[in-house]
């Protein structure tokens, strides 16, 4: 009796951390960039970026476009606070008609964060 109880205990333990680590590595907002630089022919913008927030880590990212808008999905590690497979540096690629890209702010929206300047055609981030 005691010998079952103690495996049903471990494998609820197991089932209470295995969802834990699954519930997290979704969409993540507060993503705040520390850097940026284009490529010389003008096709892949290398965004170093961080998080406002001093809890979590970046893992990858989703990039959907639409017209002359890029929209960039942030998505954490697995794990709580696990910098396991985390990254700062990813690299995006560029249309030549894109002149604008947003980050995901949460509920569905995106928050413009880098504009190209109709002027100087350099890129340029948006200041709030």
């Amino acid at each position: 009796m005691k010998k079952k109880i103690g495996v049903v205990g471990i494998l609820l333990l197991l089932i209470v951390i295995g969802s834990l680590f699954f519930a997290t590595g979704g969409k993540i907002t507060g993503v705040m960039i520390s850097n940026y630089s284009i490529s010389e022919d003008g096709n892949v913008m290398t965004l170093k970026v961080g998080l406002v927030s001093s809890m979590g880590y970046i893992r990858t990212l989703k990039v959907r476009e639409v017209g002359n808008k890029k929209y960039i999905a942030f998505y954490s590690t697995y794990g709580l606070n696990s910098n396991i497979g985390a990254k700062n540096e990813f690299q995006v690629k560029l249309q030549p008609s894109c002149d604008e890209i947003y980050f995901y702010s949460g509920k569905e929206e995106y928050k413009l964060k880098l504009r190209k300047s109709s002027e100087s055609n350099e890129w340029e981030k948006v200041k709030y």
